[in-house]
């Protein structure tokens, strides 16, 4: 049987994003524009690598209206699932973009808490669905009731059975998961500022995050930098890829939809230096729609050819 990218999204969302100029608590409002999407990291990923025509499977856990609803969304725009049931409703996220400003308030719901019982399920599931991957990719926050060191559990499986995995979330489940040594880590800055415990404005202190990284037995790293790109490492070689200017419309979804750039192009065996230079593509095309996910073919491939890649010094042993 054909191998295939697994996402894994343990705390799906319906993400309500709406678009009002002049934003201020505590006055009303009219929105501009509204948009409801079936969100959570994973699903996000799934949503560009089937725009790309790479072969997924999108699973996690869904209960209730809110999972009802997701599911649909994913059967209309054709991302292929297999999903847990739970017993509880899945949340809903809010995010308010200012369009004047373009600054973003967002309202996260915490999610439903998962028993034993649905979480013995969903690992049975993932045990199976694990033996049909050749890339696995966790992102997003862990579920509520759910032990931090879950996703490292799934990692290691993922590595006994010679799976990529590429790990990608926040909070405690981190640092627990980057000990068991996922293939690639896609860190923004902010986020490797908090593992490595200091702050990254120059470029020698991000290669030696990197590093930092390399040692934990991570062999792909990537720390993304908003509109100004990506600093990526595979200890061989180091780049550094800058999208082109644009008039960005809302940034979620930009890191999702870098990994899924990064891994189909990966999936297509492409050079480092190209699967990089499509992760850009991907995760800039993003940043033109406030539906995260929402990318367009013909936009990525123009900025495709639009990203400037220029190779760095390799990092040093020390």
């Amino acid at each position: 049987m054909k191998k295939t990218i697994v996402t894994v999204t343990l705390n799906p969302a319906v993400d309500k994003t709406v678009l009002i100029t002049n934003f201020k608590a505590g006055r009303d409002f009219r929105e501009e524009k509204i948009s409801i999407t079936a969100g959570g990291k994973g699903i996000n990923v799934s949503r560009v690598l089937t725009v790309l025509g790479i072969p997924n499977l999108a699973t996690g856990l869904l209960g209730g209206v809110n999972g009802d609803y997701i599911k649909n969304q994913l059967d209309q725009e054709r991302i292929a699932h297999d999903f847990t049931r739970i017993s509880s409703n899945n949340r809903m996220s809010l995010t308010i973009i200012d369009s004047s400003t373009k600054a973003l308030t967002r309202i996260l719901e915490r999610g439903p808490k998962i028993s034993k019982t649905e979480l013995k399920a969903f690992t049975l599931n993932s045990e199976r669905l694990l033996s049909k991957a050749s890339c696995l990719v966790l992102s997003g926050r862990n579920a509520y009731g759910v032990a931090d060191s879950f996703y490292g559990e799934i990692i290691s499986r993922a590595n006994r059975l010679g799976v990529f995995t590429v790990f990608d979330t926040s909070g405690k489940p981190y640092p627990i998961g980057l000990k068991k040594k996922p293939l690639m880590i896609k860190p923004n800055l902010k986020e490797a500022e908090e593992i490595v415990g200091g702050k990254l404005t120059l470029f020698f202190q991000i290669k030696k995050a990197l590093d930092h990284f390399h040692n934990l037995g991570i062999s792909t790293v990537a720390i993304t930098m908003g509109s100004r790109g990506a600093i990526v490492s595979n200890q061989r070689q180091i780049f550094m890829a800058t999208p082109p200017p644009i008039n960005r419309k809302s940034p979620v979804g930009c890191g999702d939809s870098f990994i899924a750039g990064f891994v189909a192009s990966m999936n297509n065996r492409d050079s480092f230096e190209n699967s990089i230079r499509l992760a850009v593509a991907c995760g800039t095309a993003n940043a033109f729609t406030i539906n995260p996910g929402d990318v367009k073919l013909q936009l990525i491939k123009k900025i495709y050819n639009k990203v400037k890649i220029r190779k760095l010094k390799k990092l040093s042993n020390g």
